[in-house]
């Protein structure tokens, strides 16, 4: 038997909500509800209730209202009695659910960048991936450390703030895996034959209506190719923005006391701060650049 929480994990990582109070004592209940103990315990009193009843064998009728309220009891012992146990275990599996996207996310990210450091004009966009990648992962270890001198391992508290951690590196992680994808877009793009047939065109002493279109088209491609240079420069500056401010916070978090003597508001502001700043670094890919939010 096992008290293991549930998470329902779908194909992707937990979401920020997922680390909410609500969300972990939803898990805790569930988890108290479901385990075979609460279960077998109602479903044998039942069954032993009815044959009591049917054949008036009064000592089953008693065994089958002890077993029926074993199964409640026992719900009860789990919710209320284990919930750091149960939670701290739920948060653990949001955790190693986090690590699996990510150790697929990271290989795919750095393959994507690497691919273009050799492709004119995307050498710069590039190599800055590749750095903001190594530099998250050094941050969020960093945070790890940090936690784990003011916080006990293994209580809800450590996780949920962990886990809000985690969250911004992935934003973060999102971000770069959309800028290799736009590098990729933009590698397609012949950037030396553009210039090229452009230079050739202008050289033209008496250039005709049969040049219009040519020029159109490389003028087109040109323009895709700035307005994906644009987007990967937006992407990688919210990537910076949201690495300031995650230093930030780690350097709060580096000034409280020791042994757990610092305010528990002190712990909710942080957690609270890298929610924000998840979900700002998520939406950072969809902003104009007059939108910033950093």
């Amino acid at each position: 038997m096992t008290d293991e929480p549930s998470t329902h994990p779908g194909s992707g990582p937990p979401d920020t909500s997922d680390y909410l109070p609500a969300a972990i004592q939803k898990a805790v209940v569930r988890t108290g509800l479901a385990h075979p103990v609460t279960i077998y315990a109602i479903a044998l009193g039942v069954s032993v209730g009815v044959v009591g009843s049917l054949f008036d064998i009064p000592i089953l009728v008693g065994a089958a209202v002890g077993l029926t309220l074993l199964g409640p009891a026992w719900a009860v012992l789990q919710i209320f009695f284990r919930h750091e146990a149960i939670g701290s275990r739920y948060l653990e599996s949001l955790h190693r659910r986090q690590k699996q996207y990510e150790r697929r996310l990271i290989g795919r990210i750095e393959d994507g960048l690497r691919s273009c450091i050799t492709v004119d004009g995307l050498e710069r966009a590039a190599n800055t991936g590749i750095a903001q990648l190594k530099n998250i992962q050094i941050k969020l270890d960093n945070v790890k450390a940090l936690l784990g001198q003011k916080l006990r391992p293994g209580e809800i508290t450590h996780g949920r703030f962990l886990g809000a951690a985690e969250q911004v590196s992935l934003s973060v992680l999102d971000n770069l895996n959309t800028v290799a994808s736009v590098l990729k877009s933009a590698a397609s793009i012949d950037l030396g034959y553009i210039h090229e047939r452009l230079r050739e065109l202008d050289e033209k002493s008496q250039p005709g209506q049969e040049d219009a279109d040519p020029r159109q088209s490389l003028q087109a491609r040109l323009d895709l190719w700035n307005r994906q240079i644009q987007t990967i420069d937006r992407l990688t500056a919210g990537n910076e923005a949201a690495m300031t401010e995650m230093e930030r916070i780690s350097a709060a978090v580096a000034r409280w006391p020791q042994d757990r003597k610092f305010a528990d508001s002190d712990i909710e502001s942080a957690i609270a701060q890298l929610h924000a700043l998840a979900s700002q670094a998520h939406d950072y890919e969809t902003l104009d650049p007059t939108q910033r939010r950093y």
